[in-house]
């Protein structure tokens, strides 16, 4: 229905805005500018130094013009609908018009005026359903801690249900879903707007990070600003963040946790199995209840808990814990009533899986914040790999489900199957394989690595007469991934992998039989030898399918957006095909387009014009709705001493190019500065290196040239582990080392682009100098970043696949400049040990704060002369 027009008002910007302390200047500079951009609808690259309060300024200023903005739909309602009554009052005093206009003029102002108050009457409704809520709980705040505990140990027993006997006996949950028409895509959408008029959808501020800790950070800033009593703010998570159900948390692998879980709601709705003449259910399946956890009240209530009051994924997981209630579906029923929604890269990022968390992005604000990578990072999200295993060990278990079910499949259902496991068949062939043969199979293409664009890749396939579009709709529709890990888990250890072959055998003639057995012979010792190794193969604990519907997916991209590398190795199962996804910006133009406003944050966003460039523009925005805005840091210049050192102590040329870093003479050198600047760096020093193996060598040298007894003696050594499961442990030892009294302080080697060099904080004395050694370049031997720049070369410019080189070095070496020096008051040096430093390219890549004070130095006396200046008028007199 067409909405009647109302005059819009402009917000002006504020001079003031709620914060929970006097602001800084840069930061009220940036909440106004930030004002103006969701305000005006325009696309925002914002770069505010880490420790410039940047995330608290992204939510005051956002929050003020969505209250703002708010209040203006209301007013401008109630305007609109006054000025319709004046005007069918005036109507009704009658006038030169004849009676048939003034008819006409009526029903026009009657019809707007219905309208307008509908969506008046939304909003009021909305408002009121809210204060009942808040009402409600405080009634229940007593009750629940006397009902809960009784509640979750009776839901407890019921956690895993046994298998339904009458479930096993006709498979009815694991045949695939009804598939409708592929070609009708039009005749799916309407619900959805129906239902989208019952209830009031107001603008959302979509709050998008890098991972859960940071998201975490975020709604811990909301519960301490002014607006946390009066915003309704919930978290999105995967089901591994967010299940509680004991029995489905121990799988820990996520895919095996997202089967299980959609296992559990197939159990439940799988319930009712008997029926009398009348069609009337009789009886019930014993014991197929689902996930206790996905009662309609409890998630109701849930959902309600997590709109009244501003919750991070721990403190919502409590609550449904104590309500017995999964957290995963009741925060995403809030995402309706949610005025802001927090949700990790993945989810905003990908369309499909938008849809599916009941994203609406049409009308709102996102804004994306630690965005330095985000390139890179929808890059990853949309490029798919699949392996020869996953490929055979699918196509084995697509033949077996077919078979079995072959009778009880539609003939829509049964062609789209065949084809699916034809495309399959042909995907096995580009690895050197034959459809149906074994992972450990040698591949009959030999050992090489290929590129192909998407057409050649489907034509080198033979599968461009294969409409993939609607093979993929197919098995979203169908559900076959699901439906056939079911069908895999239930008869493990019969599906096996290679009964496909076996199948084929018998199928043949005596002579190919044979053949078969003769080959069969040559092949047994290799089985006999490495039992350990083929043995398992059969046993998958995870969906190969899923990988394959991936690449499938994939496939569907524009010809020119993507690349395909094909890697055929010595047996099939361990080839890959890998797509490659060369133009982000293609799954970024939604965003673009649907949103009313889109903000891209980060503490480091040089260079600017890659965002402008690459993601903007080529996603589809307009010079004219691009906006920036770069602040300084709160650092006093007097606090910072970043030197760009081009020698070291005993002259020579420090050059940590690939071909030179491993050296003895660079190694040597690299030793004697370190063993220099840590006699006068107190606490904390932290040295990144380009690489893990660059660190392990170095390590490794030193301490068989004695380099690291030296700095021993006046610091610890601590190393970066590889392990995730370790970070915090290493991290825990160095910071109580510093802290210890009397302690000279210990010194962190870590790597740039490791754990240790995005999200944390080395402030104060944990890190009072950032040390990176050389710079960090990718291989440009790469095949992938060989695409990428011919890519960038031939559709941004001839420089622009140089230009994304020099960026992915430097913007690496920005995050781990940007580890220390966190507040106001924190000071630090930062020493950049390469000769490639003092280049005027290389100085205008790094951080304006950076920049400004940077000074380079020929040789190394001057150097440490202000280095150890710098820290002895801090020393505590």
């Amino acid at each position: 229905m067409h909405k009647p027009h109302m005059s819009e008002e402009k917000l002006v910007t504020p001079e003031e805005f709620p914060f929970p302390f006097t602001p800084y200047s840069i930061q009220l500079d940036f909440m106004k500018h930030l004002y103006r951009t969701l305000e005006e609808g325009k696309l925002g690259i914002f770069e505010s130094p880490t420790g410039t309060g940047k995330s608290l300024s992204l939510i005051c200023g956002a929050l003020r013009w969505l209250s703002d903005h708010e209040d203006r739909i209301r007013r401008q309602l109630r305007t609109a609908i006054a000025q319709l009554d004046a005007v069918a009052n005036n109507n009704d005093d009658g006038g030169d018009f004849d009676w048939l206009t003034q008819q006409a003029q009526h029903v026009q102002v009657t019809q707007q005026r219905y309208q307008l108050q509908q969506r008046l009457d939304k909003i009021l409704r909305s408002d009121q359903k809210l204060e009942q809520l808040r009402k409600r709980r405080e009634k229940k705040l007593e009750l629940r801690s006397e009902n809960s505990a009784q509640a979750t140990k009776q839901r407890d027993v019921g956690d895993e249900p046994p298998e339904a006997d009458t479930d096993l006996e006709n498979d009815a949950d694991i045949l695939l879903e009804e598939c409708c028409d592929t070609d009708n895509t039009q005749d799916s959408d309407p619900e959805p707007e129906e239902e989208e008029e019952e209830n009031y959808r107001g603008v959302k501020i979509y709050f998008c990070s890098r991972t859960h800790s940071q998201l975490a950070q975020f709604v811990g800033e909301v519960q301490r600003s002014p607006y946390a009593q009066n915003i309704r703010l919930v978290s999105l998570a995967s089901r591994q963040n967010y299940c509680i159900n004991k029995t489905v948390q121990k799988l820990k692998s996520l895919s095996l946790i997202n089967e299980r879980c959609t296992d559990l709601q197939r159990r439940k709705k799988g319930q009712v199995t008997v029926t009398d003449s009348s069609g009337k259910a009789v009886k019930k399946s014993r014991g197929s209840s689902g996930c206790p956890y996905l009662q309609p009240r409890a998630v109701e209530g849930l959902r309600d808990e997590a709109l009244l009051e501003v919750q991070d994924v721990e403190q919502l997981v409590t609550v449904g814990r104590q309500l017995s209630a999964c957290p995963y579906y009741g925060s995403r029923a809030a995402v309706g009533d949610a005025q802001v929604v927090v949700v990790p890269y993945n989810t905003l990022l990908h369309k499909n899986t938008r849809k599916a968390c009941g994203i609406n992005l049409e009308g709102s604000v996102v804004v994306i914040d630690e965005a330095h990578n985000l390139l890179d990072t929808i890059s990853h999200i949309h490029s798919a790999e699949v392996t020869g295993h996953q490929l055979t060990h699918a196509y084995s278990q697509l033949n077996q489900y077919q078979d079995r079910y072959r009778s009880r499949f539609s003939a829509a259902n049964l062609l789209y199957l065949g084809q699916v496991i034809f495309v399959v068949g042909r995907l096995i062939r580009m690895l050197g394989g034959k459809p149906g043969c074994s992972p450990v199979d040698s591949s009959l293409k030999g050992v090489d690595t290929k590129l192909y664009t998407l057409a050649e890749f489907v034509l080198s396939a033979e599968i461009d007469n294969m409409n993939l579009y609607k093979l993929v709709k197919f098995c979203d529709s169908s559900k076959i991934a699901q439906k056939l890990h079911g069908f895999a888990e239930r008869y493990h250890p019969a599906v096996a992998v290679n009964s496909a072959i076996k199948r084929e055998q018998e199928k043949k003639g005596i002579m190919a039989f044979l053949r078969e057995i003769s080959v069969g012979n040559v092949s047994a010792p290799k089985q006999d030898t490495a039992p350990a190794a083929s043995a398992p193969e059969p046993i998958l604990s995870n969906n190969p399918l899923l990988s394959v519907l991936g690449f499938m997916e994939a496939l569907t991209n524009h010809c020119s957006d993507g690349r395909v590398v094909c890697s055929r190795k010595a047996t099939v199962g361990c080839g890959t095909l890998k797509f490659l996804l060369l133009n982000p910006a293609s799954h970024f133009s939604s965003i673009v387009k649907e949103a009313r406003a889109v903000v891209v944050a980060g503490g480091t966003m040089q260079p600017l014009d890659e965002f402008r460039v690459q993601l903007f523009k080529s996603a589809g925005g307009t010079d004219e709705r691009l906006t920036e805005f770069s602040c300084g840091h709160v650092i006093p210049p007097e606090n910072i001493l970043p030197i760009a050192l081009a020698a070291g102590p005993s002259g020579k040329q420090l050059d940590f190019s690939y071909q030179a870093r491993t050296m003895l003479a660079m190694l040597n050198e690299l030793g004697r500065i370190l063993t220099n600047v840590c006699n006068v760096i107190p606490a904390g020093v932290v040295c990144f290196f380009p690489s893990y193996e660059y660190e392990k060598l170095v390590f490794e040298h030193w301490e068989k040239n004695g380099v690291i007894s030296k700095l021993e003696i006046k610091k610890k050594v601590f190393r970066e582990p590889k392990r995730s499961g370790l970070v915090d442990k290493v991290l825990h030892e160095y910071a109580a080392c510093i802290g210890r009294p009397g302690s000279s302080g210990a010194i962190m080697f870590s790597v740039v682009g490791g754990k240790l060099s995005e999200g944390l904080n080395f402030n104060d004395d944990l890190g009072r100098c950032v040390i990176v050694v050389g710079m960090p370049y990718p291989n440009i031997k790469s095949p992938e970043l060989q695409e990428k720049m011919n890519y960038l070369n031939a559709n941004v410019g001839p420089a622009a696949g140089q230009e994304h080189y020099e960026n992915l070095c430097m913007k690496a070496v920005n995050q781990s400049i940007g580890r220390a020096v966190r507040h106001k008051n924190d000071y630090a040096a930062v020493l950049l040990l390469d000769h490639r430093y003092a280049r005027p390219h290389t100085r205008a890549a790094l951080p304006g704060w950076i920049r400004a004070s940077l000074t380079s130095h020929a040789k190394f006396s001057p150097a440490f002369a202000c280095l150890n200046k710098f820290f002895a008028a801090r020393k505590p007199k």
